[in-house]
């Protein structure tokens, strides 16, 4: 198997709806460029597209651990580095760094896939598949750790909203990025004035697809001057949890 460790980089300028009324690129613009170059990226090293869509198989991205260390704001270039990490049975990992027009490292994130195939949705060996492409995962001295995600304990906020047609993507289910929508339109506009976000952990557990509602459910949190939110995604039918979010806010 041929050992391949590679780096791959792109720049993205930052459009103007891309970021919120305080000038800051928005989570779900930053996630969307994550699975941009993330798709690329597999592409150039060939497990993306070409090859997952003609074999019927699909990537789903499971977790994102982000730590985010300088503002993405009034900027017009953010460059992004990834790199694939290597896979364990089932689930590959990938890593991003971000950068700002001066260079300056702005954060960086962990991510854990998966491969499934696109009819029956299940989980498919993705070690397996990928062994002429990928190397066995193995963890680095400083690679980022995955915080753990507590439930909500008690309600906060919620607010329900209703999967639209333009929340699906290719892959047949709600872009991933709508859950990070979902979960902070629940919370205050004050609150949202007042912070932003410095840690954001998700783990995406069921998809749900086109005219499905969901509930978002939050919990504010102050300990020790440290100011956090717990978040569940539910399906408003089945009562499922779609997603859990833990996010530190500075």
């Amino acid at each position: 198997m041929t050992q391949i460790s590679t780096v791959f980089q792109k720049d993205y300028e930052i459009k103007y709806y891309e970021q919120n009324l305080k000038g800051i690129l928005k989570e779900s613009a930053l996630l969307n460029f994550m699975q941009d170059i993330a798709t690329l990226s597999a592409e150039s090293l060939g497990f993306g597209p070409s090859f997952v869509f003609s074999n019927n198989y699909a990537w789903v991205v499971l977790k994102y651990h982000i730590e985010l260390y300088n503002e993405i704001k009034n900027t017009t270039k953010l460059t992004i580095k990834t790199e694939p990490r290597g896979t364990s049975r089932l689930y590959a990992y990938r890593d991003f760094e971000f950068f700002v027009n001066n260079g300056q490292l702005a954060g960086k994130a962990v991510s854990t896939w998966a491969l499934i195939d696109i009819n029956t949705r299940k989980l498919l060996p993705a070690q397996q598949i990928l062994a002429d492409y990928m190397p066995h995962y193995e963890k680095r001295d400083e690679d980022l750790d995955y915080n753990k995600i507590l439930l909500p304990e008690k309600v906060d906020y919620q607010k329900e909203f209703e999967v639209r047609f333009d929340d699906i993507d290719v892959n047949r289910h709600a872009n991933n990025c709508n859950y990070i929508i979902w979960a902070l339109e629940a919370l205050d506009n004050d609150f949202r004035i007042k912070y932003k976000p410095s840690v954001i952990d998700i783990k995406y557990r069921k998809e749900t697809t086109c005219g499905s509602r969901v509930v978002s459910i939050a919990q504010k949190l102050n300990e020790n001057g440290i100011v956090s939110t717990k978040h569940i995604i539910k399906d408003e039918s089945s009562d499922e949890d779609l997603a859990y979010l833990f996010i530190m806010w500075g």
